[in-house]
């Protein structure tokens, strides 16, 4: 009779000792889990697989019948559709960027053989990399090339112009399509912010989404004007021009943001909304430079 045990370990640290006995003649096996007996089966005398969970692990215990010959094997399935292998799945793939970035970083450190490279990488040290960026440091464009859904939120791609070479990127960024950003506008693609960017090491960079670039704000003014224009049909084109250029003046793009959500919820945007356009435009600021400028 085969007789044969092995040995789990769950994350929680529990200890499970598995063992089986099975007659090769009779086909007859029991198995056993921390001296409880949990199955039992009769002329087995083919292969045969046998599911068994320990905590929440799919462990397999398996009967190979080969050459008239039985062997036997204890095996987790990583597999198969069960809520702890979807949650390795998830963890799997968030971490496995950040971890070709560890090694790339550390192949820079041993090809340059300097620690000046060894704040390079995934887990680097982010005010050592924002003094590089200041100290090293060049701005250029970033163009948005896509916007891509992730189980995390959004995958930011985009574009940009370093050392004469055209650059691809992407941000993780942690929430779902449409993002809206700090400033309360949108992010579309083909939209365009300022980046900084580590000269002669391009993919060390920082995309400045709260900095867009001069076209990105005329852009920003005319959604403005036109919503405006849209919403109030009574007044001239030079008037709305004239209310968008005060408001960005006093608030740069959230007054902007203002005006194009102007009636638009707080539920549907946080930041600009019929509230924070209200706020503005019945201001004394805004009253007194719009009386004396507009009219």
């Amino acid at each position: 009779m085969a007789q044969l045990n092995w040995t789990y370990v769950s994350d929680t640290g529990r200890k499970y000792t598995v063992g089986i006995y099975h007659g090769p003649k009779t086909g007859h096996l029991l198995v056993y889990c921390n001296l409880r007996v949990v199955i039992i089966d009769f002329n087995v005398l083919e292969s045969k697989t046998y599911p068994l969970f320990l905590d929440d692990e799919l462990c397999e215990l398996t009967i190979e019948k080969k050459d008239n010959q039985f062997r036997y094997g204890f095996d987790i399935n990583r597999k198969a559709d069960t809520p702890r292998n979807r949650i390795r799945k998830k963890v799997e793939k968030k971490h496995w960027r950040q971890t070709l970035l560890f090694f790339g970083a550390m192949g820079i450190c041993v090809a340059v053989f300097t620690a000046f490279f060894l704040h390079f990488g995934a887990r680097q040290n982010s005010q050592k990399r924002e003094a590089l960026l200041a100290g090293f440091g060049q701005e250029t464009t970033a163009h948005i090339d896509e916007l891509a859904p992730t189980e995390e939120g959004t995958l930011i791609r985009f574009s940009f112009v370093a050392d004469g070479k055209v650059k691809e990127a992407e941000l993780a960024y942690p929430s779902d399509t449409p993002i809206v950003l700090d400033n309360g506008m949108p992010l579309n693609t083909a939209d365009e912010f300022r980046l900084r960017y580590v000269i002669n090491r391009p993919e060390i960079w920082n995309l400045l989404l709260d900095q867009p670039a001069a076209n990105q704000i005329k852009k920003y003014r005319l959604l403005a004007e036109e919503r405006h224009a849209a919403l109030h049909p009574e007044l001239s084109l030079s008037y709305v021009q004239c209310l968008a250029g005060i408001a960005y003046d006093l608030k740069g793009v959230e007054g902007l943001a203002a005006f194009y959500f102007q009636d638009a919820s707080p539920e549907e945007n946080a930041i600009a909304n019929e509230l924070a356009y209200k706020r503005l435009v019945r201001g004394v600021p805004f009253q007194q430079r719009a009386e004396k400028e507009c009219w």
